[in-house]
């Protein structure tokens, strides 16, 4: 389902340019965003509504599995859209307190992950892709919400930006599915697809990351030293194997491991890190 987006107010766009270039978290990227634009034009989004009124079909036959849809306004804090029933709460909860609402119910670890690293990482890529090409590329991680009934959720969320001229995102479309049978360890993951201009989805595996909540997930342990040293040796994985007396696998298990953790692209990017941060 098509939707377009134009936003003309050049003099805003200038307004806010110096002032969002070293605003890094979330939090402080839409105070500062909501601090500068005090003119109350509104953008010209055609097609939403269609797309939006999507959800509909699904609920008489997916209950259990809706995809819950939603447009957020950056500037001002607040939605435009929302699906009704999300996490149990009724649209109105959104629509009437905006980002206030879904502050409350995030939960306190995903939402400091998704201030502190994940949005700046996103601003990074966004900054090597042109504004109009924004809308283009969908960014997808997994968080916690908290229901109406006080317990906490996984959802996936998946999401693309409407942004201006220079690149800074103004509004955030995407919808949301619950994952909770599905995620039940302690790791966020992000990835990022291009869509083409024959609506093909294209994985970019070169900008998916993974993060951890809790620190002592995301260090080595003594096996994974131990596989890292032999690796810095320059030995394949099959002479580690007959090493250690282990299967390869294992040492590929622990290879891959290792590189989610450290978010390193290959084996020679992973030593260099074990190496610059005194791992071995």
């Amino acid at each position: 389902m098509a939707f377009s987006y134009l936003y003309t107010n050049k003099a805003l766009v200038v307004m806010i340019k110096s002032s969002l270039k070293n605003q890094n978290t979330w939090l402080d990227y839409l105070s500062t965003l909501k601090d500068k634009c005090t003119v109350q034009e509104k953008p010209e989004i055609t097609g939403f509504e269609e797309f939006f009124n999507t959800n509909g079909i699904a609920n008489s036959f997916f209950k259990h599995s809706i995809p819950y849809v939603y447009l957020l306004d950056y500037k001002r804090g607040t939605y435009i859209n929302m699906s009704d029933n999300f996490g149990g709460y009724k649209a109105e909860s959104f629509l009437k307190n905006g980002l206030n609402h879904t502050l409350e119910i995030y939960h306190p670890d995903h939402l400091y992950l998704f201030d502190k690293q994940i949005f700046p990482e996103r601003l990074q890529i966004l900054k090597n892709i042109s504004p109009l090409e924004h809308k283009n590329y969908i960014f997808s991680y997994n968080l916690c919400i908290r229901n109406r009934k006080g317990e906490y959720e996984e959802f996936l969320q998946r999401n693309c930006f409407l942004s201006d001229d220079e690149g800074n995102p103004l509004f955030s479309i995407g919808i949301l599915i619950n994952i909770n049978q599905h995620q039940h360890d302690n790791k966020v993951i992000q990835t990022v697809d291009r869509i083409d201009s024959n609506g093909c989805t294209q994985n970019l595996p070169a900008l998916k990351a993974i993060y951890y909540l809790n620190k002592e997930d995301k260090l080595f342990t003594k096996r994974e030293k131990e596989v890292m040293a032999w690796m810095a040796d320059g030995l394949s994985s099959k002479m580690i194997a007959d090493k250690l007396h282990i299967s390869e696998n294992t040492i590929i298990n622990h290879r891959r491991n290792m590189q989610e953790k450290s978010n390193m692209p290959n084996c020679t990017a992973l030593v260099s890190y074990a190496i610059r941060n005194g791992i071995i």
